[in-house]
C-alpha cells in the first residue's frame, strides 16, 4: 500500500512540476483576445492610451512662417520627435488607442526651420480641440455598445 502511495504521489508531484514549465507567454495564438476564457471570466482593465502631442486646428493656426523656434514651442510645446540628423525639422506625433481595442487614431504635423525660423508646416486633416473631445467620446460610446 506504501508503494501504490508512493507512485501516486511521485506522478502528480511530477505532473504539477512539469505543467509549471510550461508557458503561454510565446505560443502564438489563433483567438482573439475576447474568445479567451480567462479574459471573458475576468475581463481585465486595459486604460486608454493617449501619447503625443495634442495639437488641434486652433493651435496649428496660432502659429505661421517666419516664427523663431521658441515661439513655436511655447504655443505646440516639445515636439515628439526631434532628430538629430534632421536639426531644421520638428514632428509632432499625436496617437490615441481605446485600451479595449486595436484601432488607433494618429495625427501627425511636421515642422521645417531654415535657421531659426519656421519654413514650411505639413500637417494632417486636425480637427478642433471640441472635435477631438467628442471624437473620443465617440469612440469610447461605440465601443460601450459593442462590448454590451
Amino acid at each position: 500500500m506504501t508503494k501504490t502511495l508512493k507512485l501516486i504521489v511521485l506522478a502528480v508531484s511530477s505532473t504539477l512540476i512539469l505543467g509549471a514549465c510550461s508557458s503561454n507567454a510565446n505560443k502564438p495564438t489563433l483567438v482573439k483576445e475576447k474568445d479567451d476564457f480567462a479574459t471573458r471570466l475576468f475581463n481585465p482593465y486595459r486604460p486608454d492610451i493617449v501619447q503625443g502631442n495634442v495639437i488641434s486646428k486652433d493651435l496649428l493656426e496660432s502659429i505661421r512662417p517666419g516664427m523663431s523656434k521658441d515661439q513655436v514651442k511655447a504655443i505646440l510645446g516639445t515636439p515628439l520627435l526631434n532628430d538629430i540628423f534632421h536639426v531644421n525639422r520638428w514632428d509632432y506625433v499625436f496617437l490615441y488607442r481605446k485600451g479595449d481595442s486595436q484601432d488607433m487614431q494618429q495625427r501627425k504635423v511636421t515642422l521645417y526651420f531654415e535657421g531659426a525660423k519656421l519654413a514650411k508646416i505639413d500637417a494632417d486633416d486636425l480637427p478642433t480641440e471640441k472635435d477631438l473631445i467628442l471624437e473620443i467620446d465617440g469612440i469610447r460610446n461605440n465601443l460601450r455598445k459593442a462590448d454590451q
